[in-house]
């Protein structure tokens, strides 16, 4: 593909700049460091049900992509106990050393990862749930198409995957205002509607595609996109 250096040159600057804003000490590198950690109860709150809502179990092989400091899969993973644990992939080393430092139980470790959501180092298959939350923005419509495309590869028949992103409020001013705040840490951020993700994930291949409804998030007050995906087993539905 001739866009193919080009994404990886974009993704590698983007690398940088993050590696940089999550290690600094401004007061934004302070905020965002603590709303990847405790502040995933108000950035993420929909998440907490989820065990409930998608009828999760000791079976669960979760993904959890753009893992961050990998709250989010420790807190499900405390709830379902699985028989595997869970594994987060981000492309920051920074991001994955607050998350080994997070890290509470000594007898159970996440496998923690650092690679491309482009080009993911799994076997196909490998999982029957991934979480993919707060990455889209940073990809543009050809390495989002190359993501989905690497999660319908390594989710299993019968597995689900669940995305959720800022969106647009259909104001162009906020919208506007919205991705200027994003851009504190995010060069570009590309907001997407629900109806343009479930597009994207169509185009991948997915026969089950719904909105996933997720909602209130409590923090930052910008509204959310979340489609609910996968090859889902047979007379499944999803939450209401």
């Amino acid at each position: 593909m001739t866009n193919a250096p080009t994404s990886r040159t974009a993704e590698a600057a983007r690398q940088v700049e993050y590696e940089r804003w999550l290690a600094g000490v401004s007061p934004a590198s302070f905020g965002f460091r603590w709303f990847m950690g405790p502040g995933q109860w108000f950035a993420n709150t929909p998440l907490m049900r989820l065990k409930t809502n998608l009828k999760l179990d000791e079976s669960t092989r979760m993904l959890d992509l753009g893992c961050g400091r990998g709250t989010v899969m420790r807190m499900l993973d405390d709830q379902i106990r699985s028989d595997t644990p869970p594994v987060g992939l981000d492309f920051s080393r920074e991001a994955l050393r607050l998350a080994r430092g997070d890290e509470s139980n000594p007898a159970r470790h996440a496998g923690l990862v650092q690679g491309s959501a482009a080009a993911l180092p799994f076997r196909d298959g490998a999982f029957n749930l991934v979480l993919c939350g707060h990455l889209v923005k940073h990809l543009d419509d050809v390495d989002l198409l190359g993501l989905l495309l690497e999660i319908r590869r390594v989710l299993e028949p019968g597995g689900l995957a669940l995305m959720w992103e800022f969106g647009p409020t259909g104001n162009p001013r906020l919208d506007a205002w919205n991705a200027r705040v994003l851009s504190t840490g995010v060069r570009h951020p590309r907001l997407r509607s629900t109806d343009t993700l479930k597009r994207f994930a169509r185009d991948a291949g997915f026969p089950f595609v719904r909105d996933a409804n997720l909602r209130p998030f409590l923090l930052p007050p910008i509204p959310r996109a979340s489609i609910l995906f996968g090859l889902p087993p047979e007379g499944f539905h999803g939450p209401d």
